[in-house]
């Protein structure tokens, strides 16, 4: 067959435009660093690149999930120190006021100093997080307590929730009926082992403003049992907060083992890649020194 000077050239303009695709693809990789760009580029390694990319979704899902309860549970634990440390002051009080040498404007005081407890107790129960009530079980739209019926509102007994792993939601929420009380039913009788934190601030603040230190002195049990209601929630979230913790760690963990796998399918290696590059480069200087002397052939070179 004979070979003419167009046939030399349209080989050689495909040729170069053959590198031109392989070094253009090179750099492309170079700089993305990934190694796949569209599905034929690997069929088999697209299909588990979409794979661990989906893994790592679901897996960014339940860390922010994990660090949302983290922090519920951060804001719930620093909430029940709070309460801890005003029932504390409530019981000083109480067991000043309950002294009988104690002057009767000094109880008034005391009472006035009650009341401001009382309206703090109702704040922490009103507390949320990034706009999510605390102490209000499903309901967390919702402040679960008022200052004046805080005693006799019943909380939402549901349990929040996170799902922090494919078949593991963890609880978050405590009702507020767990850490201050039940709702008070006035046909009862107290009940000190679930006595309402609010109804027995609005007893201690009676008897202080009535001197009635025989009230005061049956409080300070009263005070004791919901200090201890109180210790046993706080312990509680310490838990959770343990296991939230473990949580995020092994999450943290499975993400590297995840993108440690993925780069595995879909990464650039990158040396192998540069030196690839360089030989393309170097094809492409030979590929264009060649062509410059197929060009210059002419029929008057032919006759000679």
């Amino acid at each position: 067959m004979r070979v003419t000077s167009a046939m030399q050239n349209t080989q050689f303009l495909r040729n170069l435009r053959h590198i031109n695709s392989n070094t253009l693809d090179l750099n492309n990789k170079l700089s993305s660093g990934q190694r796949i760009h569209r599905p034929g580029d690997d069929p088999v390694g697209i299909g588990y690149q979409m794979r661990y990319d989906s893994e790592l979704n679901r897996n960014d899902e339940f860390t922010a999930n994990a660090e949302m309860g983290s922090g519920m549970l951060r804001t719930m634990d620093s909430l029940l120190q709070q309460a801890s440390d005003v029932l504390k002051r409530v019981r000083t009080l109480v067991q000043q006021g309950a002294t009988g040498t104690t002057p009767d404007d000094a109880r008034e005081a005391n009472a006035a100093e009650l009341k401001q407890l009382k309206e703090q107790l109702v704040m922490i129960g009103n507390s949320s997080y990034n706009g999510r009530y605390l102490f209000n079980g499903q309901k967390t739209d919702i402040p679960p307590y008022t200052t004046e019926g805080a005693a006799t509102e019943k909380t939402d007994e549901g349990v929040y929730r996170l799902n922090v792993s494919p078949a593991v939601t963890v609880p978050v929420s405590i009702t507020g009926e767990l850490i201050f009380g039940e709702a008070v039913d006035t046909t009862l009788p107290i009940d000190k082992d679930n006595d309402n934190i609010f109804q027995m601030m609005n007893d201690m603040i009676n008897a202080a403003e009535n001197n009635d230190i025989d009230g005061l002195l049956n409080g300070l049990e009263r005070i004791d049992a919901a200090s201890d209601r109180i210790n046993t929630q706080w312990a509680e979230i310490g838990a959770r907060m343990n296991r939230f913790e473990l949580m995020e760690n092994r999450l943290a963990d499975d993400k590297v083992n995840l993108q440690g796998e993925r780069a595995q399918v879909a990464d650039v290696d990158m040396p192998e890649a540069i030196i690839a590059l360089k030989t393309q480069e170097n094809v492409m200087q030979a590929a264009l020194a060649t062509g410059a002397k197929i060009m210059q052939v002419s029929l008057i070179d032919f006759i000679r």
